[in-house]
């Protein structure tokens, strides 16, 4: 409870800030977490390591220093959503390849959305939710239970559908059919029996197959979506056009194709725009 207070009053003084300061205060917050407190710093810089073995240390490790600001800058975001409003959304989101999306949802048999921890996800979610995308997301729990029901508590507010990452099978089925959105992140490491090992920065990487199944199975179009940060404050969010479907193909090697589509699409993005992942999660485990 305790947490979840802190969490509420941080919201509140973040939200009397004006943006750019409040921008500037997790900037301040991300140095202080790489320097003075180096939490999941060394899994960050042998992350960039492993991706990113063409590039010499200093310029990995300015990655890194940005990962974490980026990180900082993110949870002050999540902290300030009381404030977030359709007209806020409207000032603050560039979309490019909004009629990708219209155009899946013209199919009219849903859409399964899948993005990554890149940018800023959750604000993503909530306002795409916020202005009247009928979105659903496939989300963990955090530990502490408080932080947890906090995160979650402001997650729905905005209307945002949360489904639990184990055992939501049925549910997705259900949505899909009644023409929702389903979102799903492709970029965490997956236990045995739960994801395929494709290529990811050439190397193999245990990746979430449900994506490319579910579309198999229900006919559903699979659209790419990243948001990233931009200066002042400011996001893009990117609807890239649906990936295609081989049906003549053999399942599991259709499957096998489309995830491996998938990681090769966030490389480029990533690539692009490194800082802006999130290196701190251990992705390779094989």
């Amino acid at each position: 409870m305790i947490a979840r207070w802190l969490l509420c009053v941080l919201g509140f003084v973040f939200r009397c800030l004006p943006r750019r300061a409040a921008n500037a205060v997790g900037a301040v917050l991300g140095y202080a977490w790489y320097y003075l407190i180096p939490i999941r710093r060394s899994v960050a810089i042998a992350n960039l390591e492993l991706a990113f073995a063409d590039k010499d240390k200093p310029e990995r490790r300015k990655i890194a220093r940005g990962c974490f600001v980026h990180l900082a800058r993110c949870a002050v975001e999540f902290l300030r959503l009381g404030g977030l409003t359709v007209k806020k959304v409207t000032a603050l989101f560039d979309h490019v390849g909004w009629r990708h999306y219209e155009q899946a949802m013209e199919k009219g048999r849903g859409v399964i959305v899948v993005t990554a921890h890149f940018g800023n996800f959750d604000l993503l979610a909530c306002a795409e939710a916020l202005s009247g995308v009928p979105l659903h997301i496939v989300t963990r729990e955090q530990h502490v239970g408080s932080i947890n029901d906090y995160w979650m508590s402001q997650r729905a507010k905005f209307g945002l559908g949360l489904l639990p990452a184990k055992n939501s099978a049925f549910r997705i089925l259900k949505l899909l059919r009644a023409k929702q959105a389903v979102a799903l992140v492709i970029d965490q490491h997956m236990p045995a029996g739960r994801g395929i090992a494709v290529p990811f920065f050439s190397r193999l990487a245990s990746t979430t197959n449900a994506p490319a199944v579910l579309a198999l199975s229900t006919g559903a179009p699979i659209l790419p979506v990243t948001i990233e940060r931009l200066s002042g404050g400011r996001h893009k969010v990117t609807i890239d056009p649906e990936v295609e479907i081989n049906r003549a193909n053999e399942r599991l090697a259709e499957v096998e194709r489309i995830t491996t589509e998938l990681n090769l699409w966030l490389q480029d993005k990533i690539c692009k725009r490194p800082d802006q992942w999130l290196w701190i999660h251990r992705r390779w485990k094989l």
